[in-house]
């Protein structure tokens, strides 16, 4: 299990301390927390045109040694853009991979379609169940008909949601607005949500700080430092 998912916080009514419950027993306080867990990797139950009830998590392709993967059969499920990325990255590595992507990852093959290391396949749906020595993937195609094969390994390249820990207050997308929280648990990062993601894409930021957690809106990347602190006391004061 991801360490996210091993953390709870909460905000007690009297006295408004927040705590963070971990998962070996400790209990942490303070006068408020930031939580900034970012963004997770997409399962294959949580898509539509895939599953895998039986598998454990499956590990995500950005997270594989391509030394692991060298005279194996792998199955990449989706075609999201860490595949580009990974194999960018890994110019020389002697892999073979089988991507099965959607019709809604179309449009990101055109990428990759060149690389003689991976055969694209567009499917309706997919389905993993562990074998002995392998995974056995049955894959529907769009236009009718099914393929059947074992594979050494499944990784997986969906796509990503909101790593929300339990206590946030989230909407239909996953994501946990900051306005939406107590005023004492302060969200950072890819967890607000798309439009402040796309903002700090927007100036190059790849990263954003804790202090600047408790800001409302895009305009946070135009604070200062001292701004931010200012804000975080009268977010903390008016609890």
């Amino acid at each position: 299990m991801e360490a996210w998912k091993r953390v709870k916080v909460t905000v007690p009514t009297k006295p408004a301390i927040p705590k963070v419950a971990l998962d070996d027993g400790h209990v942490l306080t303070a006068s408020a927390v930031v939580v900034a867990t970012g963004v997770t990797a997409l399962e294959p139950g949580d898509v539509s045109w895939s599953e895998a009830p039986e598998t454990r998590p499956l590990s995500p392709l950005w997270r594989a040694a391509p030394e692991n993967l060298e005279g194996r059969r792998v199955v990449v499920l989706g075609a999201d853009r860490p595949l580009g990325t990974w194999l960018r990255a890994y110019p020389q590595a002697a892999v073979h991979l089988d991507v099965l992507f959607s019709e809604t990852d179309r449009y990101k093959i055109d990428e990759v379609a060149d690389d003689p290391r991976i055969r694209l396949g567009l499917v309706g749906h997919v389905t993993v169940a562990p074998v002995p020595k392998g995974f056995r993937v049955t894959a529907s195609h769009p236009d009718g008909g099914a393929h059947v094969f074992v594979v050494d390994t499944v990784l997986s390249n969906i796509g990503s949601k909101p790593a929300a820990i339990p206590g946030l207050v989230a909407g239909a997308d996953g994501c946990c607005p900051p306005d939406e929280q107590h005023p004492r648990i302060l969200v950072a990062g890819d967890l607000k949500g798309a439009p402040y993601a796309a903002d700090r894409r927007g100036l190059g930021r790849r990263l954003e700080s804790g202090s600047g957690a408790v800001l409302p809106g895009p305009s946070c990347c135009r604070r200062t430092v001292h701004d931010r602190q200012v804000i975080a006391r009268q977010s903390i004061a008016a609890s």
